[in-house]
């Protein structure tokens, strides 16, 4: 699970935090000022089975104060893919590396504080120099986002009384997506101005659908040597613009229903990039979000009322003359 590159050179992608103390450590407290206690409450009440107490617990405070080992600098990175789908896992890749002039004890690494689950492994001493590398699995439970990962680093002196911690907060951005589902079953959209205007009209050719024939024009041009002359109508492709979906606003969807219409419109996104359909999630700022970027949009979003006009005319607007907006709902989807 780990492995000592020494001398790694620094990955420019990555970003390195300096690792500092945390808190107050009330466990060094409690254990510096319960010898001394014991001793004075001894001498108090004239019990020799206190003083002996007292005197071990600080024996052994000292032991753990000569033997605790002495950490200089420490720098860690992250790197980990940047987006993820919920139920997926994800491999951080942690490099810790010392930069002081002594050899580092024995770590614990613990990992925590975003969207995915919390970790705890072991680190091997690093030499002055050198760097560790870590591949650590992290799994995916839950959609959200965040920008960095909370490191800890922990290590103790021999007897694991004094427990010295150092914490950096590494960037590390990652967007957890909802796990697609079942494509929703969209509307037909209405007929647009010039999406059913004729371009003309031609012979009836073989595979040619019945329903095409233009009869009136057929029967125009009455018969010829060969029988009936049919026609059909040619018509200009629609055109293609904008999907915009808009998502459920508050108190219209359970929180679970809510998390189905995600994960519906992540399949809606995920096959209209695989077919080159343009697709925007309608996001809280009024933006539509394209492509991946809509993916993003899935992980954040929160219901926002779509009875607004300001949000209505945005997913307008975004969609365009040639587009669409549709509004996903729990009962099914429709067309603005």
């Amino acid at each position: 699970m780990s492995a000592a590159l020494p001398h790694l050179p620094d990955d420019e992608r990555l970003v390195t935090a300096p690792v500092s103390p945390t808190g107050v450590r009330w466990r060094r407290i409690a254990l510096v000022t319960a010898g001394p206690a014991l001793l004075v409450l001894s001498f108090g009440v004239g019990n020799r089975w206190l003083a002996l107490v007292g005197c071990l617990l600080l024996a052994a405070l000292g032991l753990a104060a000569l033997t605790a080992p002495t950490v200089n600098a420490l720098t860690v990175a992250v790197q980990r893919p940047s987006r993820v789908a919920v139920g997926g896992v994800v491999e951080d890749v942690v490099r810790v590396r010392n930069t002081g002039n002594r050899p580092s004890p024995p770590l614990v690494l613990h990992l925590g504080g975003d969207v995915l689950a919390p970790v705890h492994t072991g680190v091997p001493a690093i030499e002055p120099g050198q760097v560790v590398a870590l591949r650590v699995p992290r799994a995916a439970s839950a959609r959200g986002a965040c920008e960095a990962a909370d490191v800890v680093l922990e290590w103790a002196d021999a007897l694991g009384i004094v427990l010295q911690r150092r914490r950096a907060f590494v960037p590390a951005p990652v967007h957890v997506h909802p796990a697609p589902a079942v494509l929703p079953a969209l509307p037909v959209p209405a007929p647009r101005a010039g999406a059913e205007d004729q371009a003309g009209v031609r012979p009836f050719r073989r595979g040619d659908a019945p329903s095409a024939v233009h009869w009136r024009a057929s029967a125009r041009r009455g018969t010829g040597p060969a029988g009936p002359t049919l026609v059909v109508v040619e018509r200009d492709t629609p055109p293609v613009g904008l999907r915009v979906v808009v998502l459920p606003g508050p108190g219209e969807a359970s929180e679970e229903d809510f998390e189905a219409v995600l994960r519906q419109a992540a399949a809606l996104v995920l096959a209209d990039l695989g077919s080159g359909r343009r697709t925007a999630v309608l996001a809280a700022d009024g933006t539509a979000r394209e492509g991946v970027d809509a993916l993003d949009a899935l992980a954040v979003a929160q219901p926002s009322p779509h009875e607004q006009r300001s949000t209505l005319e945005a997913a307008r607007d975004a969609a365009g003359r040639d587009g669409e907006v549709l509004l996903a709902g729990v009962g099914g989807w429709r067309s603005l």
